[in-house]
């Protein structure tokens, strides 16, 4: 990390270059390769913002679900279809970023991005079908590791079937 003189200066680069940041993240880039990399991860990770990120997740799938009167809002209107088709992996990744104990940079980049660029993200640019469902299942991936990540779209699905998940 830099020396405690040049402090200050890093975090107003950090501030200012996030969206870049993130985005180098969130392509796998090595947060120890620069320091302004290794600023933004740890602003990521801390539970602060994770809860600010699973919030506006569960956001989107409650005015979903609610099939409120979206045309009157001012929020950038989400793709309906997508919502619907990737519900399940986004309630798991809303509940992985409140509850894990550990994430990872790069899986935190990845849902930032899907609820921030409203130019190019699936979750608001009709995309071909079922491209919000990859793109979550991609950042729980990368938030958890793959094995664990499977595993809590899986509960977070049969939950939503109305599955208990025990099966005879």
């Amino acid at each position: 990390m830099a020396d405690l003189a040049q402090w200050p200066a890093l975090k107003l680069r950090v501030l200012i270059r996030r969206t870049r940041l993130d985005e180098e993240l969130a392509q796998g880039i090595d947060p120890g390769s620069r320091p302004a990399l290794g600023l933004r991860a740890a602003q990521l990770v801390r539970p602060r913002h994770r809860r600010r990120l699973a919030g506006s997740v569960e956001r989107i799938v409650a005015d979903f679900d609610a099939d409120r009167g979206w045309w009157l809002s001012a929020a950038v209107p989400f793709v309906r279809d997508q919502v619907a088709e990737a519900r399940g992996t986004l309630l798991a990744l809303a509940d992985a970023l409140r509850t894990a104990e550990r994430v990872q940079p790069r899986g935190v980049a990845l849902v930032s991005r899907l609820l921030l660029d409203p130019a190019s993200s699936p979750l608001y640019v009709r995309s071909a079908r079922g491209a919000l469902q990859l793109k979550a299942q991609a950042a729980l991936d990368c938030l958890l590791g793959e094995r664990q990540a499977r595993e809590e779209a899986r509960v977070a699905s049969s939950v939503w079937k109305g599955d208990s998940g025990v099966h005879r």
